[in-house]
C-alpha cells in the first residue's frame, strides 16, 4: 500500500489558471511548453515532489502559488542552469534557509509572507519576504517598504551550495509616481539610494550567515531576453562594479565591507547628514545581527 502524497506537481491548469483567457495560439504554445518540459524533466519533477513530501515545511510555498513549480521547468535565478542544476538550487536554497534560520522562522515566513528586518526611519523599513514578483528570480526577497506596505525597491536572492548567497534581481517600482517615491526615500535615508541600501542589507545578511556574497551576471539573469535587450534599463554588471564587485568565474564576487568616510573628511555642511546616515546603518546592522536567531 502506497502512502498518499501531501503534494503533487502542479497541473497545467494550476500552473497557468488564466490560460483559457489567452488567445488560442498562446494557449497552445503554453501547453506545448508545459507538457514538453514536464516530459523531458520528469526525473527532476519527481525529485522535487519527493523532496517536498519529505520536507513538508515547504509545501505551503507551492500551495500558495503553484506557478513556483514553473521555475523548475523553465528558469531559476540563473539562465545557465540545467534542469538538474535548477532542482539542486531550489532544494538547497530551502534547506539552507532552514539551516541558517531554523524551521520556526521558515514557518513564520510562510505564514506571514513578509517579516520586518529593521525599521530604518519613521516611514521606511527593510523586510524579508516570500518573493511575490517572479519565482524565476528566486523564492525569497528583501525589500524597502513604506508604512503603507508600498514597495520602494526589491531584490531577490537564492542560496547556492556550498555556502553562497546569490543576488538574483534588483528592481525599482513600476507604479505611478515611482520616480518621486525613490527620490523621497533617498532623502529619508540620508542620501543613500534604495538600491544601495539593499546592498548594505545583503552584506549584513551574508556576514550573519557566513556566506560568500555573489551577483548574477547581466546576461544570465532570470528575466534577461535577447529580444528585450534594448528595453532593459538596469545593467547588473555595471551595478556590481559600482559595488566593488569583481567578475570571478561564473559570478560577480561582492565584498562584505563597505567603506565609510571619516566625519572629519566630510564637508561641514554635509556632516550632519552623514552622521545620521551612519547612525541609521549602525542601528540596522544591530537589528539584522539580532534578527530571529537560529532555533527550531
Amino acid at each position: 500500500m502506497t502512502t498518499k502524497q501531501a503534494i503533487t506537481f502542479a497541473t497545467f491548469q494550476e500552473l497557468l489558471p488564466d490560460s483559457c483567457n489567452h488567445p488560442l495560439k498562446k494557449q497552445l504554445r503554453d501547453k506545448a511548453r508545459y507538457y514538453g518540459r514536464k516530459f523531458l524533466f520528469k526525473k527532476q519533477c519527481d525529485a522535487l515532489v519527493n523532496f517536498l513530501n519529505t520536507n513538508q515545511t515547504w509545501i505551503p510555498l507551492f500551495q500558495q502559488n503553484p506557478y513556483r513549480f514553473n521555475a523548475l521547468l523553465a528558469t531559476y535565478c540563473d539562465k545557465r542552469f540545467s534542469a538538474t542544476e535548477r532542482l539542486n538550487a531550489i532544494t538547497n536554497n530551502l534547506l539552507m534557509l532552514e539551516e541558517k534560520m531554523g524551521v520556526k522562522f521558515c514557518q513564520k515566513l510562510l505564514q506571514e509572507k513578509s517579516l520586518l528586518l529593521s525599521q530604518l526611519t519613521d516611514q521606511l523599513g527593510i523586510y524579508f519576504n516570500i518573493n511575490q514578483i517572479d519565482p524565476f528570480e528566486g523564492y525569497f526577497s528583501i525589500n524597502l517598504k513604506d508604512n503603507d506596505g508600498r514597495s520602494i525597491y526589491d531584490a531577490s536572492f537564492t542560496f547556492l551550495k556550498p555556502n553562497k548567497l546569490l543576488i538574483a534581481s534588483i528592481q525599482g517600482p513600476s507604479y505611478e509616481e515611482a520616480q518621486e517615491a525613490v527620490k523621497q526615500a533617498t532623502k529619508e535615508l540620508h542620501g543613500v539610494r534604495p538600491m544601495f541600501m539593499l546592498m548594505n542589507v545583503f552584506r549584513l545578511l551574508a556576514e550573519k550567515w557566513q556566506c560568500e556574497l555573489i551577483g548574477i551576471p547581466h546576461t544570465s539573469q532570470g528575466k534577461y531576453r535577447l529580444s528585450a535587450r534594448s528595453k532593459i534599463l538596469f545593467n547588473y554588471d555595471e551595478f556590481w562594479q559600482e559595488n566593488q564587485g569583481q567578475l570571478n568565474g561564473q559570478y560577480w564576487q561582492l565584498p562584505l565591507e563597505s567603506a565609510r568616510k571619516a566625519l572629519e573628511e566630510i564637508a561641514s555642511k554635509k556632516r550632519s547628514m552623514y552622521r545620521k546616515r551612519y547612525e541609521m546603518l549602525d542601528e540596522m546592522s544591530k537589528n539584522i545581527s539580532n534578527f530571529e536567531p537560529k532555533h527550531g
